[in-house]
């Protein structure tokens, strides 16, 4: 089943001129590698070739080859299309020539001369041949990407490639294979299958970058087989191992750093539960922004074990009071969301079998938000 999905998409491919790579408004370092690496291979089987979403790249991807190629915008499809029949009248000649507020098109023959009957015009609605989704459940997942190019998204064929349960089966082809860890394994998968050999050292990398990513260096549980046979296989190919591993582990910003060392300095337990607080003085003390929250609860996570939850609180610059928590599968988050007063929104993570959660605790000081947290997570896990 699986080869004829592939053999499926590489007809969509080879027949399309023009490709975009559509991603969701919420990006990832394994759907950005992977989007990357289709890129790049693309580019060598002489296809023209986009990517766009409505989201920002991660930073730490800087090192990766044409990430300042992904765009938050697409091309309009606002040209006329003049089609001409030459299967009984080979063209010989194409020429144009403007007369005043025309514009004459000159088409000559290699025998009859062309008819009217010959010539069809239409409206082009997408400059796109496919379009290949990448980490969407639905075609919203793309957001903003999608609300404004709806008619020229849904003007062209859809491969959806996606390796989540959920997944509505949106596209003209659907590989969708819910055992994968990643959309970089998936992947690395197909463009084995369609050609070997075009995979170079910058699309192994890009790849090997999200097979990496997504497993926490194949720590997780999560992590299949085909994983560390897809990364062997792309280590074989040229991926650069320790340019991904020092770009994204060991290199770190010297503000999350000192915003991470804040953190730890007011770390506190409460059974399962760990949590930390942050004021706007620790932000600017540390120089860091609160785009910086996310990695300080990462790794708050690599670095304590023992626990069902690991939250931070964080005075935000607009006001209010962030609350981000990294959470156990047994904690039910229905009963912690009535039992703390506010709504959770699930946000993208890649922390093994836990799930991230933020909400905004309005209207109360940094002290009033810890109290409240630690007396509805006391007892709960």
């Amino acid at each position: 089943m699986e080869s004829n999905i592939f053999q499926q998409i590489f007809d969509q491919l080879g027949k399309a001129n023009k490709v975009l790579i559509a991603l969701p408004a919420t990006l990832t370092p394994d759907n950005t590698a992977s989007a990357l690496g289709l890129f790049l291979f693309l580019q060598k089987m002489h296809k023209e070739a986009e990517i766009a979403s409505a989201g920002t790249p991660p930073q730490a991807l800087a090192f990766l080859p044409k990430l300042d190629s992904i765009k938050t915008s697409l091309q309009s499809g606002n040209s006329m299309v003049i089609s001409v029949d030459i299967s009984q009248k080979p063209v010989d000649e194409i020429s144009y020539e403007p007369q005043g507020n025309r514009l004459n098109i000159f088409l000559k023959s290699k025998t009859l001369p062309y008819e009217p009957v010959d010539v069809m015009f239409s409206s082009d609605k997408t400059p796109y041949q496919v379009i290949v989704v990448l980490d969407c459940a639905s075609l919203e997942n793309l957001g903003a990407l999608f609300e404004r190019n709806a008619e020229t998204i849904f003007s062209a064929p859809k491969i959806n490639i996606d390796n989540k349960p959920g997944n509505e089966y949106f596209g003209a082809i659907n590989l969708v294979d819910i055992n994968a860890s990643s959309i970089a394994e998936i992947m690395s998968d197909l463009l084995a299958a369609y050609e070997q050999q075009l995979i170079d050292e910058d699309i192994a990398t890009c790849l090997l970058t999200g097979i990496i990513t997504k497993t926490n260096s194949f720590q997780h549980a999560q992590t299949t087989p085909k994983a560390f046979l897809r990364a062997s296989e792309l280590l074989e190919l040229g991926g650069r191992q320790q340019e991904v591993v020092k770009n994204l582990y060991k290199t770190k910003p010297l503000p999350l750093l000192r915003l991470w060392g804040r953190a730890l300095a007011r770390l506190k337990t409460t059974d399962s539960v760990f949590y930390s607080l942050l004021s706007m003085e620790d932000y600017k003390r540390a120089e860091a922004k609160e785009s910086d929250l996310p990695p300080v609860l990462r790794e708050l996570y690599d670095n304590i074990s023992g626990y069902k939850i690991v939250a931070l609180l964080s005075e935000q610059e607009q006001g209010g009071i962030k609350l981000l928590l990294a959470v156990h599968p047994q904690v039910d988050m229905e009963k912690f969301s009535q039992s703390l007063g506010t709504k959770f929104y699930a946000i993208p993570a890649n922390l093994g079998t836990f799930k991230v959660y933020e909400s905004i605790l309005g209207n109360m000081t940094l002290a009033e938000a810890e109290e409240k947290f630690a007396a509805t997570v006391s007892g709960m896990v």
